[in-house]
């Protein structure tokens, strides 16, 4: 049944009472024409007032019933909101502990790493005693049988040179018998045939003694070239052993280098490890107040929803009586005056006024939808970057992978690039043709070819201690340290720079710059921030949620007319998903 307006009900009202006053008057004229042709009854009024006050109460009724079933229905949305937050936090608590397992995983695994390359460095160091133990050993022995051949070939020429005077000495005597014998010849032609023979034989036994002289020579100039050989060889040995040595030493200190890198290494993760605990006892801790405040928020609400009713229901009361009063004066008030058309006119525009800031707020506000979700096989994915065709995902181990926007399912391209030294790449960008990642290991940025990102162009230091994320506007490069809480743009000549301020206490962890806004993401928050850069400040504009994993966001980009835009997200892993995942969003 239709509300019965003020104006009306005190029309009836008039009526009613002009009714009744005319049924007195025909009382006191019995005579009168009006009361032959109609008349009035007080049974008549009365029925037609009872009928106006089953009207009023079947419209308060019908009032009281609505109030009571929006009641209803806000308790049921407060339960139904209890339930969500209930959900909510357990998916919240469930995530924390899945973080922490593999947090503590991953503690572990580097820390058996470590130890097993400490136990290896250890055992190659005692193989290298061990074979330089041998060598000296061998090297030892060969001395003392190169000393022994020495005495014994010493001994062997004082032996024959001994044996070489003894023949010189005899051919002496022999020359000097032959000389006397050939005296001899002369005085006596007896003795010629016996002097004949005994020069024979002299010559025999002569001969006899060259040619064992002869022997003997050849012998020690054999025992000679033995010698020589052996005295090179123990060279040789000599300058295996400095080799062998130069190795090791060479050796010991590429060990040596390994480990202290990886030392530092380990030392760097483990205060990761260590800042990653923190961060998550501080975020555990963050998270049980916003759980308590959203529970006293929760019951605060549900007090001011039970006061509102209350209120309400006395303001509908004290309304009903004030409009049964102004109903009885409502031929002097301006309202009951005042032309239909007007009231109609001034309720429509209080109407358009209170729906028309709703309306442009939602029509200013992106509206973010997942429309492609696929789950890619990754080690550990830190950023997300977007060259105009391919997708690009840096993993902390340094390599890059490529993935087909129209079918991410698996990487098209594969890349592991090496700039020297410990390299940990926390975020990557494409722009001016260079690919830009910034090492988190040794606090630098490192400039690529965009088409050939293992070739390595340039290198400098980052700004700060503690670089967390890049971002290219199509001019400059900017870059954002977690230490300083800082934003930096970067010039083209690899050395200067300028710093800002968000005005926000935001830790970025992924940036990109959208049709001339900063998109943000907030590992503190977990949400998207937007920023406007004007007049060289940054001025917040909105946030939005799009996961609590979040861990780097691409370039939007255009689709087809009428097909809004497209934004491509990186995620990790959720309650609901144990790996990574790129995500399409359109807005």
């Amino acid at each position: 049944m239709e509300d019965i307006p003020p104006e009306e009900l005190g029309k009836e009202i008039e009526r009613l009472w002009a009714k009744v006053g005319s049924a007195s008057a025909q009382a006191w004229e019995p005579f009168s024409p009006a009361a032959a042709v109609e008349p009035v009854t007080g049974r008549e009024v009365a029925w037609e007032t009872m009928a106006l006050l089953k009207r009023q109460h079947r419209h308060e009724t019908r009032y009281w019933a609505e109030v009571l079933e929006a009641k209803e229905r806000a308790a049921r949305g407060a339960q139904e909101r209890l339930a969500f937050l209930e959900l909510e936090v357990s998916r919240l608590r469930e995530k924390t502990k899945s973080d922490e397992s593999r947090f503590m995983v991953d503690g572990l695994d580097t820390h058996a790493k470590a130890e097993a390359a400490l136990n290896a460095l250890q055992e190659e160091r005692a193989r290298h005693e061990r074979e330089l133990n041998s060598l000296r050993a061998l090297l030892e022995q060969t001395r003392e049988r190169m000393s022994v051949e020495e005495a014994r070939v010493r001994q062997e020429r004082e032996r024959w040179d001994k044996k070489e005077q003894q023949h010189l000495f005899e051919l002496k005597d022999l020359q000097t018998l032959a000389a006397r014998r050939e005296s001899e010849v002369g005085q006596s032609g007896d003795k010629i045939r016996g002097l004949s023979d005994n020069l024979k034989e002299a010559k025999n036994a002569l001969e006899k003694t060259l040619s064992e002289l002869l022997r003997e020579r050849q012998v020690r100039e054999e025992s000679e070239t033995e010698r020589e050989k052996a005295l090179k060889k123990v060279d040789e040995v000599q300058k295996h052993f400095e080799e062998l040595s130069k190795i090791w030493e060479e050796e010991r200190a590429q060990w040596r280098e390994l480990w202290d890198r990886e030392r530092s290494t380990w030392e760097t993760q483990r205060g990761e490890f260590s800042s990653w605990e923190d961060k998550l006892r501080k975020e555990r801790e963050t998270w049980l107040a916003e759980v308590k405040a959203k529970e006293q928020d929760q019951a605060v609400f549900s007090e001011q929803i039970s006061r509102s009713l209350k209120e309400s229901s006395e303001a509908t009361s004290r309304m009903s009586s004030l409009m049964r009063e102004l109903s009885a004066r409502a031929r002097g008030s301006f309202w009951a005056a005042a032309p239909a058309w007007t009231r109609w006119t001034a309720l429509a525009a209080v109407v358009i006024a209170a729906a028309a800031f709703p309306m442009w707020r939602y029509r200013t506000t992106l509206h973010f939808k997942p429309i492609i979700s696929q789950a890619v096989d990754l080690a550990n994915p830190t950023s997300l970057a977007d060259d105009g065709a391919l997708l690009w995902i840096a993993e902390w181990n340094g390599k890059l992978l490529a993935f087909d926007p129209r079918r991410p399912d698996a990487p098209v391209r594969s890349v592991t690039t090496a700039p020297g030294g410990p390299y940990r790449p926390v975020a990557i960008a494409f722009g001016g043709g260079n690919l830009w990642a910034l090492d988190a290991a040794q606090a630098r940025i490192i400039r690529y070819k965009a088409d050939q990102p293992d070739q390595v162009l340039s290198s400098r230091p980052s700004p700060g201690p503690a670089p967390t994320a890049l971002a290219y506007d199509g001019r400059s490069l900017w870059s954002f340290d977690a230490a300083n809480k800082a934003l930096y743009r970067h010039d083209e000549d690899d050395g200067s720079y300028k710093s800002f301020a968000l005005g926000q206490d935001v830790i970025a962890t992924a940036m990109a710059w959208v049709d001339g806004k900063l998109w943000v993401v907030d590992v503190k928050t977990r949400q998207l921030l937007v920023f406007d850069f004007k007049e060289g400040r940054f001025e917040f504009r909105a946030r939005y949620a799009l996961g609590d994993s979040l861990i780097g966001v691409a370039s939007a980009r255009a689709v087809a007319a009428g097909g809004g835009r497209r934004l491509w997200a990186l995620s990790g892993p959720t309650a609901d998903r144990s790996g990574d995942a790129l995500i399409e969003y359109g807005y």
